[in-house]
């Protein structure tokens, strides 16, 4: 049985200090950066790799092919913008994708209100006060939607005949994150004030789980448009 082969060079300390110094400076969750600091690596192991083969030795080498990347703040800053979309994009589609999820849950606790998927008019036995922040509801999660969709072309093939705007898709990411917590944030005060003045319309159910998923996704979606507005702030 042969022996162990020897060491790859590509994993020497001098690039995984300078790889930990971009990753360190790079923006966003840190859970976005893995592809970036692969294509960072690759893209060293070949450059370190090269001037091996030109007769350096492998330390030098890797000095000098990290020499040839440039300063670690410089070479984060230059994925600014695609940590943003790739940001303002996931976003975006949790959004769009849990929209009609939490919806549906808050149509079926409001179902025995009177309550139908229709023109406001339809609706039997609302006081005026509920018919109007159930129509704000429907508003900010219109809001939500069209910004989503907005946020997700921003960053798909659509941008290839639009202006290169980096703060596009994370506007609109972090617009579609307060369109939820607007919605949902309007469903829970309707809820506590139904539950206040007549608790024996809404099925005990459908009206905690709507509860549940709506304070989970207000939480998440306010800290999502957080940080979309924070990415926003870093472009240039």
């Amino acid at each position: 049985m042969s022996g162990p082969g020897p060491p790859d060079p590509g994993t020497g300390p001098t690039i995984d200090r300078y790889l930990a110094e971009v990753t360190a400076r790079l923006s966003g969750p840190p859970r976005g950066h893995a592809g970036i600091v692969a294509e960072l690596r690759s893209g060293l192991l070949d450059a370190a790799d090269a001037h091996r083969s030109a007769g350096l030795p492998p330390d030098q080498a890797d000095l000098t092919a990290i020499r040839e990347f440039g300063d670690p703040a410089q070479v984060a800053s230059g994925f600014t913008a695609e940590i943003a979309a790739g940001q303002a994009r996931r976003v975006a589609v949790i959004l769009l994708v849990t929209g009609p999820l939490v919806g549906l849950l808050w149509i079926a606790a409001a179902a025995r209100l009177g309550i139908r998927i229709g023109l406001p008019w339809h609706w039997t036995g609302l006081s005026p006060g509920l018919r109007v922040g159930i129509l704000l509801v429907a508003g900010a999660a219109g809001v939500t939607a069209w910004a989503a969709m907005l946020g997700i072309a921003g960053t798909g093939r659509l941008t290839r005949w639009l202006p290169a705007r980096p703060r596009r898709a994370p506007t609109a990411a972090a617009v579609a994150g307060f369109g939820a917590v607007g919605a949902d944030g309007l469903g829970l005060v309707l809820l506590a004030a139904q539950l206040a003045t007549a608790p024996g319309k809404l099925s005990p159910v459908p009206a905690a789980a709507a509860a549940a998923a709506g304070t989970a996704r207000l939480m998440l979606a306010n800290r999502a448009a957080r940080r979309c507005l924070a990415s926003r702030a870093a472009l240039t």
